[in-house]
């Protein structure tokens, strides 16, 4: 469940057991009947999701990182997905270092009936060959299909 207690939990361990660590990332729980997902954003970068052939944003609030203290909370936001959504989550790390997306829309396009397993690879070797292969920041990328309920 995703809610604004979890998301503490996870806040009050960070900053409890991490010495002087924060972690961006986001937290989301995906209702399997609707559809309907709940999402925390702490201050990672915006998913991407694919619909109808088209990537777009998915403009979430932004809250502090994970162990940053004082922390205001975390806002619980809703987002649905339609069957036949793709929805991409990556790290900074994926991003030119430029803080460009090297063609990475192109690609999610381009890959958008492929097996999720394969698409990440693509999406993968396209960062490697971005940055030589040191992007200088963990590179990860989460693929989820959204079938329907």
């Amino acid at each position: 469940l995703v809610d604004s207690d979890r998301s503490d939990q996870v806040h009050q361990a960070i900053a409890e057991y991490g010495g002087q660590a924060m972690v961006t990332g986001q937290l989301l729980r995906v209702a399997l009947d609707t559809g309907h997902t709940a999402v925390v954003n702490a201050g990672h970068i915006w998913p991407l999701r694919l619909r109808d052939g088209k990537v777009e944003e998915i403009a979430l609030f932004v809250d502090l990182p994970f162990g940053v203290t004082p922390n205001p909370g975390y806002r619980v936001q809703s987002l649905d997905l339609r069957p036949g959504d793709r929805l991409v989550l990556l790290t900074d790390g994926m991003l030119e270092p430029h803080g460009t997306d090297f063609g990475l829309r192109s690609l999610i396009e381009q890959t958008g009936d492929w097996h999720p397993r394969d698409a990440v690879r693509v999406f993968t070797d396209a960062v490697l060959q971005a940055t030589n292969h040191d992007p200088r920041d963990d590179a990860t990328v989460l693929c989820l299909d959204w079938p329907g309920p």
